[in-house]
């Protein structure tokens, strides 16, 4: 399935996002990080957030995107999910249950079709998961699930879902449908993986 457009920029962000650029010289170093908490982590982003600020200007593009934070702020309270943090146009956020990770992605999806059929500025946003046991720090995740779940996420394309091999295995028995879109090869990554969309319309 082919990337977005502008996908460099948006790998960039994630980078940016995920504090993978330089680091800093007065940056303290971690202590004694915590292991093998079992997480699912769950990545959003607005599809065209920069061409919509563009269009709308400065002050009614942010009013659209705090729409979006509203929105998926509410279904993080919903299904038990955790925000670790966000930008203008995306969160992460995680979840001690894998399906309630889905079912909060679904959730959202569906929330923002229904918002898109009567707003004047329609809002489609990706969805990327995965699950593993990242490194947990201060309140912040890291490590490769929490990188990979981001390069998922930038794989999609708005109003899409896409997982990992690890969340549909995981799903296995829980009613959910996945549709198997191939395997690719995600920046950082040397093998390639096999990503799965979830089918989230009635």
């Amino acid at each position: 399935m082919a990337p977005w457009p502008d996908m460099e920029a948006v790998l960039a962000a994630i980078d940016d996002f995920l504090g993978e650029g330089e680091p800093s010289a007065a940056a303290p170093q971690p202590q004694a990080p915590a292991l093998g908490t079992f997480r699912t982590v769950l990545f959003t982003d607005v599809e065209g957030s920069t061409a919509l600020t563009h269009r709308l200007g400065d002050a009614k593009g942010r009013g659209v995107l705090r729409e979006h934070e509203r929105m998926v702020r509410e279904a993080l309270k919903a299904h038990g999910g955790a925000e670790v943090k966000t930008m203008g146009d995306g969160f992460m956020a995680s979840f001690r249950s894998v399906t309630k990770a889905v079912d909060c992605a679904i959730a959202l999806q569906r929330a923002f079709a229904e918002r898109n059929e009567t707003a004047g500025e329609p809002l489609r946003i990706r969805i990327g998961l995965n699950a593993g046991e990242p490194i947990e720090e201060e309140g912040d995740l890291f490590g490769t699930t929490v990188i990979l779940a981001a390069r998922i996420a930038a794989q999609a394309q708005g109003g899409e879902i896409l997982a990992s091999l690890a969340v549909r295995e995981l799903c296995a028995g829980k009613g959910f449908l996945f549709a198997d879109t191939g395997e690719v090869i995600l920046k950082g990554f040397e093998e390639p993986m096999r990503l799965f969309a979830v089918r989230w319309r009635d």
